[in-house]
């Protein structure tokens, strides 16, 4: 996949995330030496010359086209795996022509084919979500860039399908690691530092709201969409057949108090709408008014600009990264929807005006939108035409061949189920691998109002 222009070396994802290191090379002179009926010879020449092919063109410098291309080599090296087996199969020698076992090269050959074929299934699954977020961090760049963005994607959709997922006794929701999940986001984000004494090592944890580093208790994983909602009609929502949810992208780190206010729809996150940048520059805004004069956090250790911190303190404030990771812009676009609904339900005074739909989301780099129109369409009916039009405009996409009337409100009905239950505390049940051993969140000091 060679660009000729860049002389950028062949990419090889499936080899960096699936940890295929070896000296024997499938695509080595070896394999075409053995002996094997015509037809499979035929076909893995055939192949060959399409593999040399590809590797002698340009390598698009755009996402869409990129993948395109990823796509094509992707494809006609796994059908050369496949006819390179049969070829192996075929062959009566046990020892190859460089010596080595022919067990030892089907053993290669076939790990080569898993890598292939789980990265073709990722692509089949989950193109329109790897682009989104692809051009979350590159939108234009050197064939490199764009190898590097997609092999990042890549390894976050193969981790999150090979995640354990099993369901609570009783219950269809599958089981989440915590701790696992946790460790993921806070290394993605570059949320963790350990602090070293000559006596002791601590760690300290960074909050993308605050931006300081505080001690590891003050600070929790927020989960953007809970994971018990990584379901069918959650993938058809975003547009695929498996929303990573078990991705670090679906994750900010957050003083204890600020995860609390964020998971109830007290705070959300927005872009900046004053500025297009890649990677997307956020702010939080407080939508509840009630809570502005409320403390959230006494700095006891004088480790930050403030002693006591409000939340009018945190109001308007830009998130604050220590890497160029961040958060997908399509979770994060749900929890603006769900927040949204939640005010208008609660009848929060000023919060519209806080927080304009069509202004913050709508975005160059985001043509194809973020949730399926006939969805959120449906979610406006059913939860009494809240939704402002603007606000579905500047984030949806249009599938007539994917979408159906009946699965727009099958989906919006157990989505809408999933929010009000969220809201109304039925959290995702917790066991032993839980980051925190605490209790659920306890309500805040004061009722909203």
């Amino acid at each position: 996949m060679a660009s000729s222009s860049s002389n950028q070396p062949p990419i090889t994802p499936e080899k960096q995330i699936i940890g295929l290191h070896s000296d024997m090379d499938p695509n080595s002179p070896v394999l075409d030496d053995i002996e094997c009926t015509p037809d499979t010879k035929s076909k893995m020449r055939s192949l060959k010359r399409k593999a040399s092919q590809l590797s002698e063109q340009d390598t698009p410098t755009t996402t869409a086209p990129w993948l395109n291309f990823r796509f094509a080599v992707v494809k006609n090296e796994l059908e050369l795996r496949q006819s390179q087996l049969q070829a192996l199969m075929e062959s009566k020698a046990d020892i190859m022509t460089d010596g080595t076992p022919k067990s030892e090269w089907l053993a290669q050959v076939k790990k080569d084919e898993k890598g292939l074929q789980a990265e073709l299934n990722v692509l089949l699954a989950n193109r329109k979500i790897i682009e989104g977020d692809m051009n979350d961090t590159v939108t234009v760049g050197s064939p490199g860039e764009l190898a590097n963005a997609y092999i990042q994607e890549l390894r976050a959709s193969l981790a999150a399908a090979s995640s354990d997922k099993k369901g609570y006794p009783g219950q269809k929701q599958p089981r989440l690691d915590r701790r696992a999940f946790a460790a993921k986001v806070m290394d993605y984000l570059s949320c963790l530092m350990e602090v070293r004494t000559e006596t002791s090592k601590d760690n300290m944890k960074w909050c993308n709201i605050m931006g300081y580093w505080l001690g590891p208790s003050s600070v929790k994983c927020a989960h953007i969409i809970p994971f018990s909602w990584d379901t069918k009609e959650l993938a058809y929502l975003f547009g695929s057949d498996e929303p990573p949810l078990t991705s670090p992208r679906n994750g900010l780190s957050m003083q204890a108090k600020l995860e609390e206010a964020f998971d109830n729809c007290r705070i959300v996150i927005v872009p900046d709408g004053t500025v297009e940048s890649v990677p997307t520059k956020w702010r939080v805004r407080v939508l509840n008014p009630a809570i502005m004069n409320n403390t959230f956090f006494t700095d006891m250790a004088a480790t930050t600009d403030h002693k006591d911190w409000k939340f009018k303190d945190i109001d308007d404030r830009p998130l604050s990264f220590n890497n160029s990771n961040r958060p997908a812009r399509r979770y994060l676009y749900l929890r603006y929807t769900l927040a949204w609904l939640h005010a208008e339900d609660k009848n929060w005074p000023g919060f519209k005006e806080k927080v304009p739909p069509g202004t913050v989301w709508a975005s160059p780099n985001k043509p194809d939108g973020y949730l399926r129109k006939s969805f959120l369409l449906e979610l406006g009916k059913r939860t009494g035409d809240k939704l402002p039009q603007d606000l579905i405009s500047a984030g949806v996409f249009e599938d007539p061949k994917s979408s159906s009337p009946v699965a727009d409100e099958v989906s919006a009905t157990r989505v809408t189920e999933y929010a009000q239950g969220h809201l109304e505390g039925k959290r995702d049940p917790k066991g032993d691998d839980d980051e925190e051993d605490d209790d659920d969140d306890e309500d805040d000091e004061e009722e909203e109002e």
